[in-house]
């Protein structure tokens, strides 16, 4: 049911600008005098933003409010009359959206508004609290730029249900509005191709955390959260990159909430006195690189400029201080742990008591 203040400031806006065009509630529920009103609204012939003839009349549903605007058929341009008057509501709904809603936004993800605050938000703004939606957080450091959120005002495309926050200088918040069929994969896309756009055009680098999708409103601060740690974890353990998804992290977080006295217990298994020499940089550097090119010796070995037997070399001469055989999957899936478990505390010597 329309708001009965909504129905009032359409009424009028069509009456002060001689628009010879009515509005009734679409919702069955809504108690209508004119019994050619009550056929018009139960027709199975209108359709959303077509104008159709219903009992003489010229009709054409609007979505959003619920409402049917009814013109005489007979007026000149009935059909562009009603278009017109579709449009002007349109406007007059959106613009206390725009106005409000970042900041209202702002409040729900900061978690300071309880699940009856939200809903007396969608009503007052006339939003849809149950709808899939995601949170991604823009940073830019760099002291010398403006504020994230104007940066990112001018090149950011939003599509309809999308908006932005301006959280704070370094800080913008997008809630993204899930259209139907998006995936994680889009919002990866998404933010490359945003990041890549904001370094071509501005120098700066925008690093991009992206929370889990969320279906009630006031759940956003859950998505909210994820992606603060998703941008958290990621510089831990891949500060190389720019782009965290909450979800693709799920051993680097588990990692990360090992109380501090088993994690350096474990660690002192593998990087102790006894193999710190052997594990120094170069050996890392070649580990992580054996990793990223998923056990293949040759790629390897390409990658890392060295001859192929020289990477066999150095893998015999791990196993034989560790007692590791990175060939082997199980192997190559235990030392992974402890490198990510490694860097998940930055230590800097993990061989001290």
């Amino acid at each position: 049911m329309v708001d009965r203040n909504i129905m009032d400031q359409m009424t009028e806006l069509l009456r002060s600008m001689d628009i010879p065009v009515r509005v009734i509630d679409h919702d069955p529920e809504t108690v209508l005098s004119d019994p050619d009103d009550l056929i018009i609204r139960t027709s199975n012939l209108l359709r959303e933003d077509v104008p159709v003839t219903v009992l003489g009349r010229m009709c054409l549903r609007v979505n959003y409010p619920d409402v049917i605007l009814i013109c005489d058929r007979n007026v000149h341009g009935a059909k562009e009359i009603l278009k017109l008057s579709a449009s002007l509501i349109a406007q007059i709904q959106r613009a206390p959206l725009e106005e409000s809603a970042p900041d209202a936004f702002k409040q729900i993800l900061l978690g300071n508004m309880n699940s009856d605050d939200v809903e007396n938000l969608c009503s007052r703004l006339r939003l849809s609290r149950m709808k899939e939606r995601r949170v991604m957080i823009f940073h830019i450091l760099q002291p010398d730029i403006s504020r994230t959120f104007a940066t990112l005002s001018d090149i950011a495309p939003l599509e309809d249900g999308d908006f932005m926050v301006d959280l704070d200088r370094n800080t913008a918040v997008m809630i993204r509005d899930i259209q139907s069929g998006e995936t994680l994969d889009d919002a990866l896309q998404y933010a490359r191709a945003l990041h890549e756009t904001v370094l071509s055009e501005t120098g700066k680098t925008v690093t991009v955390g992206i929370g889990n999708v969320v279906e009630d409103l006031a759940d956003l601060t859950e998505s909210y959260r994820e992606a603060r740690r998703a941008i958290e974890v990621g510089r831990t353990f891949a500060p190389e990159n720019y782009i965290y998804a909450y979800s693709q992290l799920l051993l680097e977080r588990f990692l990360m909430e090992l109380p501090e006295q088993t994690a350096g217990g474990y660690l002192r298994v593998l990087f102790n006195e006894k193999t710190q020499r052997i594990l120094n940089e170069e050996m890392l550097f070649t580990i992580e690189t054996f990793f990223k090119k998923d056990l293949n010796l040759s790629d390897t070995a390409r990658q890392l400029y060295i001859h192929r037997n020289t990477l066999v070399y150095r893998l015999e001469k791990l196993y034989r201080h560790t007692g590791l055989d990175l060939r082997k999957f199980e192997d190559a899936v235990t030392f992974k742990v402890f490198l990510e478990l490694k860097k998940s505390r930055r230590l800097e010597d993990s061989t001290k008591n």
